[in-house]
């Protein structure tokens, strides 16, 4: 996954490299200045033909321009969504690709939308729910893994989660099992 935050830091630091302005830039591309302002704030990102025009203008490559060669493992909780976008951090928190943060180190951090896709990126991935995110999702969240549990979608350790589970909870993963 892409994280426009970054890709927009780089495109400013190779903007100012060359010294050029927003208007200097989107002069060169035919495009608005708001359109480049997008693209550094990491709202949007440039067209292909624009990639390809900036990958040469700046001399860097594809990999360099889109930050793909700078994935780091070094992570800080208290900084992690200031420096990132907020859905690259879920996406990479969710399928564990940045060291030593798990989904239950951030998931008081996030809207209850966010806080939706992750547990289903979780359930598309078959991850199973741990007994440390467990206590902190909220009825309707655990309700909606029960459910996906009696769908079949999402396996769950039932021995561990039970010590954990309210009575009406243990009594639906009962009936589930009969």
């Amino acid at each position: 996954m892409l994280d426009l935050l970054q890709i927009g830091k780089k495109l400013t630091e190779l903007r100012q490299k060359k010294e050029h302005t927003q208007d200097d830039l989107a002069e060169m591309l035919f495009v608005s200045h708001q359109a480049v302002s997008k693209w550094e704030r990491g709202i949007s990102l440039p067209s292909i033909d624009n990639m390809c025009f900036l990958m040469k203008l700046y001399s860097v490559s594809l990999e360099e321009l889109l930050c793909l060669d700078t994935i780091s493992n070094d992570f800080d909780v208290d900084r992690l969504f200031q420096e990132h976008n907020r859905q690259y951090v879920i996406h990479e928190v969710v399928l564990n690709q940045i060291k030593d943060i798990y989904l239950q180190d951030i998931i008081h951090l996030l809207s209850k939308e966010e806080r939706l896709y992750a547990l289903y990126l979780m359930i598309d991935q078959n991850q199973s729910i741990s007994e440390k995110l467990w206590p902190r999702l909220s009825l309707e969240e655990r309700q909606m893994i029960i459910h996906k549990y009696r769908e079949g979608h999402i396996q769950l350790d039932f021995c561990i989660l039970s010590q954990m589970m309210t009575m009406g909870e243990i009594k639906k993963i009962k009936e589930i099992k009969k």
